[in-house]
């Protein structure tokens, strides 16, 4: 009777393998930055950042979520776009995230029922609007 230890290596072999592919696979989906309930979430056109708005501690966060070798930059202000409170970029590559909030003072505590837009750009911008009444 022949032995099946080459057969059970090659197995073994090929499980792990999948294993790894489907890890990595699942490592490739969208960042989700540290908070726990967004008010307001929006894309690049492109697929390369998403930015998160939670009014409550008016945490502001952005994620790069392409390797393509951009780097997303967020600029937050009045809603008039004139002028702007801070800006942050998101540095590190794809699945690197960066968050501002109330928490650090300053220019970061926005005030509250004021309409603010967060502008955001790597490969193209974008501009959304909200009301910070949380």
């Amino acid at each position: 009777m022949k032995s099946h230890r080459g057969i059970r290596a090659a197995v073994a072999l090929s499980s792990g393998v999948l294993a790894v592919l489907a890890f990595q696979g699942t490592a490739s989906a969208a960042p989700v930055p540290p908070g726990d309930g967004w008010d307001h979430v929006w894309s690049g056109a492109s697929g390369d950042f998403k930015v998160y708005v939670e009014e409550h501690g008016d945490l502001i966060s952005a994620c790069d979520t392409k390797a393509d070798g951009k780097t997303p930059t967020v600029w937050v202000g009045p809603g008039t776009g004139e002028t702007t409170w801070y800006s942050f970029r998101v540095t590190g590559g794809s699945g690197s995230c960066v968050s501002k909030s109330a928490s650090l003072g300053g220019v970061y505590n926005l005030p509250e029922g004021q309409k603010f837009t967060v502008t955001a750009c790597s490969y193209g911008c974008g501009a959304w609007p909200f009301v910070n009444d949380h």
